[in-house]
């Protein structure tokens, strides 16, 4: 007599386990300005930034971070519930609400980077040119999602300072791309599952 395995969404499974992990490996992005003058790390779950050695937060930010984490949390756990219990008519709902979870996050991240970049490099210098009665000529370079730019500020004839920026996206921000695409791959291959129910 042979012994039926458990039918397991495979991809649903491991991808369940990377949400629940995700939150609590740290940054997905990081930048410095200059040696020390300013550091930011970033993810959809969290967020560090110092100005001169000085942390910056926003209760109000924290909440929506602590939100997404909670998100996440609970998109991952039913994940695995839906994809160990494949064959259950809930296990298909449960697998597509966590599945696209990490996915549009790595879209906002990449959106609001790109937005960022946008708003510092070419608006922010006219709204900052004439700040405090000076002449003060900005060219402001700030990567665009990853790499090494220089960004210089002259201040009349009185002061110019040049500052390096490195931006680089971490190596916790390609275990998010992977856990997204075993959640995209586990919604289509959960069909699979829904057609056995319905051929019985």
């Amino acid at each position: 007599m042979k012994t039926r395995l458990p039918q397991v969404n495979w991809l649903g499974l491991v991808a369940g386990v990377l949400m629940l992990m995700l939150p609590f490996l740290g940054p997905w992005w990081s930048a410095t300005v200059g040696t020390g003058a300013a550091d930011v790390a970033l993810s959809p779950f969290d967020y560090n930034i110092s100005l001169l050695g000085q942390p910056i937060s926003s209760t109000l930010v924290g909440y929506f971070l602590l939100a997404a984490k909670l998100s996440v949390i609970i998109g991952g756990a039913l994940m695995i519930a839906g994809s160990v219990g494949a064959k259950r008519w809930w296990g298909r709902r449960l697998v597509r609400f966590g599945a696209m979870k990490v996915f549009w996050m790595l879209i906002g991240l990449i959106a609001l980077l790109l937005v960022g970049a946008f708003f510092v490099n070419s608006i922010l210098p006219s709204l900052l040119g004439g700040m405090g009665g000076e002449e003060v000529a900005m060219q402001l370079n700030v990567p665009y999602i990853a790499g090494t730019t220089t960004s210089t500020i002259q201040v009349g004839d009185a002061a110019t300072i040049t500052a390096p920026i490195t931006s680089s996206l971490t190596g916790i921000f390609w275990v998010a791309v992977l856990a997204a695409a075993l959640g995209v791959a586990a919604r289509i291959y959960h069909r699979r599952f829904v057609k056995l129910e319905k051929s019985k």
